[in-house]
């Protein structure tokens, strides 16, 4: 656990570098900076917004500077998916928090997550990624499913024939 840096909008440099600040828009970047100089860099991890958009989290598999706005929640070991398990849990804040309440560090620090645990009582962290995979496979299948079928129609549309359909597997 550990917050970004303070950087005023005056001093952010022109460049390609993620800006992660405490939107709920566009997974939490606010812009993209070059600045280099005393940043916070963070990559693989949760952040969560302190303030703003109280409670949002976001999963970040790029390399990003952080605002003080949003603190990087990283635990070793983790995959992408364990982490998109955690999303909508570490969401419900947004309903214990706001504006006028905002989550500091100590907070945070005092916050209980329940997450499915193994027969030894441990947090099940290869259910939660197994879990988000078979999520991944159903919606990417129901896209392709219904993307053939669009394709099917417009091909009928066109007389039959004349438009040439790209291979989907």
């Amino acid at each position: 656990m550990q917050r970004g840096k303070r950087l005023k909008k005056a001093d952010h440099e022109e460049g390609n570098t993620p800006y992660v600040s405490s939107t709920s828009l566009n997974n939490g970047i606010d812009g993209f900076i070059g600045n280099d100089g005393s940043v916070r860099r963070f990559d693989d991890c949760l952040t969560l917004a302190n303030s703003g958009s109280v409670g949002c989290a976001f999963y970040h598999q790029y390399t990003f500077v952080a605002s003080d706005h949003v603190t990087k929640l990283k635990r070793d070991g983790l995959d992408k998916y364990a982490y998109l398990f955690m999303i909508p849990i570490i969401n419900r804040l947004s309903e214990k928090y706001s504006f006028n309440r905002e989550i500091n560090d100590e907070r945070i620090k005092r916050e209980k997550l329940l997450l499915p645990a193994t027969d030894k009582g441990e947090i099940d962290f290869a259910f939660m990624s197994a879990f988000m995979k078979d999520v991944e496979h159903n919606i990417l299948n129901t896209t392709l499913k219904v993307f053939k079928e669009r394709v099917s129609v417009n091909k009928l549309k066109m007389g039959g024939g004349k438009l040439e359909e790209l291979p989907i597997t």
